[in-house]
């Protein structure tokens, strides 16, 4: 836009606008009355925002634009009150930090989670084998008998992986998302939250496939870690209001991770997804909650309470047949 402003001379506007001042411009109405040059700006972005703001206000404006510049114009009755819409413009504007994610520090839970993962596929073996051990037949997350009572595989399905690879890939995970969780709301919270969300999700797909469906693997868990964390992060955004049209992000990012790690051609993804969804569901539910890390008693009877639950878990599934 390039209008020339009344009152000058050859089309160039003389307005020194300084940091603490406005310039007086003559309107050319011949009443006397003169218009101010609140600001000057180069960016036209910038420009188009002061003029945005003032017509929301139903204040008249003017900008004009003169030697690569633009100068915004307004009738001196009115330098007041667009003063005033302008400064609350820039009040909101100021980019607000963003308050630091609670950390416990380095947490073990991850490296835990990896070594007994680890422990378990020296006892029970694979699922590539001619004949798969007792502990895979007793623990495997059987959708047709977990629907008949025996609930218990949606926890120890958890422990269990077919081959070497696909328990590399589930100890990597351990290391990165419920490392994240156990730095969040430490060792005993967090993994008794991770195993909670896991065992949901197992059940929720037996409850989908309801027969000719087994699976293994403790991927539900790692998605169900990812999902907490996001689920946390997307809480804390917007409680702070920091930035709140962006406080979905980490739930994007979690999608996207699903996308690159949680799909593939033996992939559980509906299993993948529920743990992802289910963690982010209680993640979440927590934060808006205001539950916090407890302390170190706290935290040590439910790692113990965690640990007793999954023993309890595979003592059942070792009695009962299936």
């Amino acid at each position: 836009m390039d209008e020339r402003a009344p009152g000058t001379r050859n089309g160039r506007a003389n307005i020194d606008v300084g940091a603490g001042s406005d310039a007086a411009v003559d309107n050319g109405g011949g009443d006397g009355a003169a218009d101010v040059a609140l600001r000057t700006t180069a960016s036209p972005t910038e420009a188009g925002d002061w003029d945005l703001v003032l017509a929301s206000a139903g204040i008249p404006r003017r900008l004009v634009q003169r030697a690569g510049a633009f100068v915004l114009v307004v009738p001196a009755s009115e330098a007041a009150a667009a003063r005033a819409a302008l400064a609350a413009f820039d009040a909101e504007s100021v980019p607000m930090p963003e308050p630091a994610a609670p950390d416990l520090g380095p947490s073990a839970l991850g490296v835990a989670l990896g070594a007994l993962l680890l422990a378990f596929f020296l006892v029970a073996g694979g699922w590539e084998t001619e004949t798969p051990s007792v502990w895979l037949r007793a623990g495997s997350a059987s959708a047709e008998l977990i629907l008949r009572g025996q609930w218990w595989r949606t926890v120890t399905a958890l422990t269990l992986h077919a081959d070497v690879l696909h328990l590399a890939g589930n100890v990597v995970a351990s290391l990165l998302f419920v490392s994240a969780v156990g730095r969040w709301l430490g060792p005993g919270l967090g993994g008794a939250l991770i195993l909670i969300s896991a065992a949901a999700a197992n059940l929720a797909t037996a409850a989908v496939h309801r027969t000719a469906y087994v699976s293994i693997g403790a991927s539900t868990a790692t998605f169900a870690a990812l999902g907490i964390v996001a689920g946390l992060q997307l809480v804390r955004r917007w409680r702070h209001g920091v930035r709140r049209r962006y406080a979905w992000l980490p739930l994007g990012a979690g999608l996207g991770l699903f996308a690159m790690l949680g799909v593939g051609e033996h992939a559980d993804i509906l299993a993948h997804l529920f743990g992802l969804g289910v963690g982010a569901l209680a993640g979440t539910s927590v934060a808006a909650a205001g539950l916090r890390a407890p302390g170190r008693i706290v935290q040590g009877a439910l790692c113990v309470a965690l640990l007793g639950a999954l023993a309890g878990c595979w003592f059942l599934a070792l009695r009962i047949p299936g």
